[in-house]
């Protein structure tokens, strides 16, 4: 079977718990995979583990040996990451495993960046008889408002209408842009702060953001500043702070290891206008530097919700200095 992104909620319960997502909608890709994962989740899948192309030459036996779940009796899910290059001919080998579809302790996904699929390869044919297979491409307008409406339905109807159109007006055909304003606004919501004003107004309440430019220009005082201030007059924005440090982090991180850093950077959703500057911070930063700052993130996040007894604001002083020197 087939679908497409928008629609796969109909189809999950017609798979056969094998499901192959491709297209060149990024965040279209993610969501899909995070609404598998859940449906599977229900259905007991509660353990996973992943195959990126390091492991590829082993991928039939690797799934013969979870074929009868995880080690501690568990239903599990194969998670297969095919980031580069053209698909592998050692996938049409897991659709040769005899009785793969009627196994019900193991669930494969396969995440694709491929754009297009050849609906005439073997590969392709076996997928489409045995495997629910989910495009995601690029959205036409509406069907962008569509999936705006159904991001926010956290947010009050009062609210919904006029934040669909803002962010549609202001990111239109970029869907990761808008999935980061989908994700601050989930930030500040959470935290009880009026939203009824965001996006029309340009108050204080964006200088959380300067401090984006700040840190990935290296520049500790303005950095500082920007956190002080908004210590003093906007402390509840301490989560977005978190996210914003987070997205810095991550992006760098995931593009210091990709053979083309640029491209990785656009795909994570960094605006063109910032990307020199992210460059400057990945050549600034060793492999080893930042994967220690995520893992600093994750403490800096942890103190954010009161689940450490560490203080956040000394603790996001000290991340502004260890992310702007050496």
């Amino acid at each position: 079977m087939k679908c497409e992104s928008l629609s796969l909620g109909k189809y999950l319960e017609k798979s056969q718990n094998i499901f192959f997502i491709f297209g060149s909608e990024v965040v279209l890709r993610n969501n899909s995979k995070d609404l598998i994962k859940e449906y599977l989740s229900q259905k007991g899948f509660n353990e996973r583990r992943l195959i990126t192309k390091e492991n590829f030459d082993n991928i039939e036996q690797i799934i013969i040996e979870s074929s009868g779940g995880s080690l501690f009796g568990s239903k599990l899910i194969i998670d297969i990451s095919h980031d580069q290059g053209r698909l592998p001919d050692k996938i049409e080998k897991i659709f040769q495993i005899e009785n793969i579809f009627n196994n019900e302790n193991i669930a494969i996904i396969i995440n694709s960046h491929n754009e297009k699929l050849n609906s005439k390869t073997k590969l392709y044919k076996a997928m489409e008889k045995n495997a629910l297979i989910i495009e995601c491409s690029k959205l036409k307008s509406f069907e962008e408002k569509i999936w705006l409406k159904a991001q926010l339905e956290f947010i009050p109807e009062q609210d919904r209408k006029n934040l669909i159109q803002n962010i549609y007006e202001l990111n239109a055909g970029n869907l990761v842009a808008q999935q980061n304003e989908i994700n601050i606004l989930k930030l500040i919501y959470k935290d009880g702060v009026d939203i009824s004003h965001l996006f029309y107004t340009d108050s204080a309440e964006f200088e959380p953001f300067e401090l984006e430019d700040a840190l990935t220009n290296l520049n500790t005082r303005h950095a500082l500043r920007i956190t002080s201030s908004i210590k003093d007059s906007e402390a509840h924005y301490a989560p977005l702070l978190v996210w914003i440090i987070g997205k810095i982090v991550t992006s760098s991180t995931i593009a210091k290891q990709n053979t083309n850093p640029k491209l990785s950077l656009e795909k994570s959703g960094i605006w063109s206008s910032k990307i020199a500057s992210y460059m400057n911070f990945i050549k600034f930063h060793s492999l080893q530097k930042l994967i220690s700052l995520q893992k600093n993130v994750y403490e800096l996040d942890l103190t954010s919700k009161g689940l450490s007894k560490k203080n956040f604001w000394d603790d996001v002083d000290k991340m502004i200095i260890s992310m702007t020197t050496n």
